[in-house]
């Protein structure tokens, strides 16, 4: 079942209730570790472009691991929490799940918070970078590896959580398969991401609207250098399908790219998604860009237009935000 749709539909009745310094010790080799058994490298991190990034499996990942990205990690969670009305998941997984994990934990709010929420639960969160807190709820805890090693953790997880992930890994089809194995029977996967198709119900975005631009710019440079496809949202369904997953829902909301809604609420979660994508934008134009060859004049001019074009009221954009959940088959 597919449901389309603006944010009015936060409240109706179908949601369920409910930092290190820079080392020099990583580890450039490309040898194969297993998911919970990794290199010396996890510590490292190096500086490039102005940016902190992770030393751990370097340059796979263009993402930074600092204060920045936390600020922009932090917001996005917020942004996400108010979309839903404060809730964390849109699966079914029922009120006392035991194990869950967090794939592509980041900063790790979300796997924190879901472990105060469901305090007798064990949470994992996974990650490249050793960047969580220290001081974390008794049932949380973090592993720094690569989601797409092979695991060697017990197939007993209640909840997987993928959120901003898949948009960033290679091996979609080899991570989906893992966590359908890792799953107990009748155990859950959520994901939850951005497809990047600007759209507007008043065709007021323009031909030429930088935004766009910029999407049609960044989608081949981190398929050709990284192996990423920003589009895989809409394979999801089938490669759930593929990999066993049974019972899938989608729930897709049309998020204000700006303060240009009437409502008070949407302006407040269009405010959120215009700063998470110009913080993206700088994530860009640090290493991606640089690395595929832009000139620094062009990647500031690209700056500078979608920061004035995401800023005006009267182009009314939207990007759809997808929550997409399925089950593995009971027995």
């Amino acid at each position: 079942m597919e449901e389309h749709g603006v944010i009015e539909p936060l409240g109706d009745e179908d949601l369920p209730e409910d930092v290190r310094d820079v080392t020099s010790d990583y580890d450039p080799s490309d040898e194969e570790t297993t998911f919970g058994s990794v290199t010396s490298s996890v510590g490292g991190h190096v500086w490039e472009y102005g940016r902190r990034y992770h030393a751990f499996r370097y340059g796979r990942y263009p993402i930074p691991n600092d204060e920045e990205e936390f600020k922009r990690e932090t917001l996005r969670h917020v942004m996400l929490k108010d979309l839903l009305g404060g809730k964390l998941y849109l699966a079914p997984i029922g009120d006392n799940p035991q194990k869950i994990i967090d794939l592509g934990t980041g900063f790790g709010d979300w796997a924190i918070e879901v472990g105060e929420t469901f305090p007798s639960a064990k949470v994992t969160g996974v990650d490249l970078s050793p960047i969580q807190p220290h001081w974390i709820p008794p049932n949380v805890d973090f592993i720094v590896d690569d989601i797409e090693d092979a695991w060697v953790h017990a197939n007993d997880y209640d909840f997987a959580h993928l959120r901003f992930v898949n948009t960033v890994i290679k091996d979609n089809v080899g991570v989906l398969a893992k966590v359908f194995q890792n799953l107990k029977p009748g155990g859950w996967i959520e994901i939850q991401d951005v497809l990047p198709h600007l759209a507007s119900d008043d065709n007021t975005i323009p031909a030429d609207y930088p935004v766009t631009k910029f999407y049609d710019m960044i989608n081949p440079v981190l398929h050709e250098q990284y192996g990423f496809n920003i589009e895989i949202l809409e394979q999801l369904p089938d490669l759930l399908a593929r990999a066993g997953f049974v019972n899938m829902e989608r729930k897709v909301f049309h998020m204000p790219l700006g303060e240009w809604a009437r409502d008070a609420h949407l302006r407040l979660l269009g405010g959120y998604m215009r700063e998470v994508l110009m913080d993206f934008v700088g994530v860009m134009a640090a290493r991606p860009l640089v690395e595929a060859g832009y000139e620094k004049d062009e990647i500031q001019d690209v700056v500078r237009d979608v920061t004035a074009a995401a800023s005006n009221r009267r182009i009314h954009a939207y990007l759809p935000i997808h929550f997409v959940w399925a089950q593995k088959p009971p027995v």
